[in-house]
């Protein structure tokens, strides 16, 4: 493979194809810098060691489902916008199945800007729940309780754990009319 520049971006983009071609337990800095045509010691020029590598997809990564979740909430409300909000979520995860996986990292200590791509995601939602007239306390409990069905299906597909011949989107569709029921009541 040639030989390109680096830098933290075409680490991180290349560490994101790693983990969704060949899982997160594939991910080293010796394969991402291999694919890159470098030595693994030129990442830590870029990376603060295989923790700064995973810090930096999970940061990615969560800020790539968040812009996915955002563009599917532009100009929608209600359960419009809840049916967007989770296909583009599971969309996510089906095409980023590693990537997914790195959404779910905690963030070091010294990660802000991975907390603000989680928070981003958690506005997402709760501005959602906004669109349903709730607030405050009400509206950040909705929240949580969408997402976590939603991530809940998603994980549990990613895993095949469905076998039944039952078609998954059609359960997933009821999943999507069974949380905006429970909203709006």
């Amino acid at each position: 493979m040639a030989r390109r520049r680096l830098d933290l971006d075409s680490v991180i983009e290349q560490a994101a194809l790693v983990v969704d071609s060949i899982g997160r337990d594939g991910l080293s800095l010796g394969r991402v810098a291999g694919d890159l045509g470098v030595q693994p010691s030129a990442l830590y020029n870029h990376v603060d060691g295989f923790d700064g590598l995973q810090q930096g997809l999970a940061r990615y990564a969560t800020q790539q489902l968040g812009s996915r979740l955002t563009e599917a909430s532009i100009a929608r409300s209600g359960d419009v916008a809840l049916a967007a909000i989770a296909r583009a979520y599971r969309a996510f995860a089906r095409e980023h199945p590693g990537q997914y996986d790195f959404t779910l990292l905690p963030p070091a200590e010294s990660e802000s800007s991975l907390r603000a791509a989680h928070a981003t995601i958690v506005e997402i939602f709760v501005r959602l729940m906004n669109s349903y007239d709730l607030e405050g306390d009400a509206a950040v409990h909705a929240a949580r309780i969408a997402r976590s069905a939603i991530h809940g299906f998603v994980s549990l597909e990613a895993i095949e754990a469905f076998p039944s011949p039952q078609d998954a989107d059609a359960s997933f569709a009821q999943l999507i009319d069974f949380i905006a029921a429970g909203i709006r009541r």
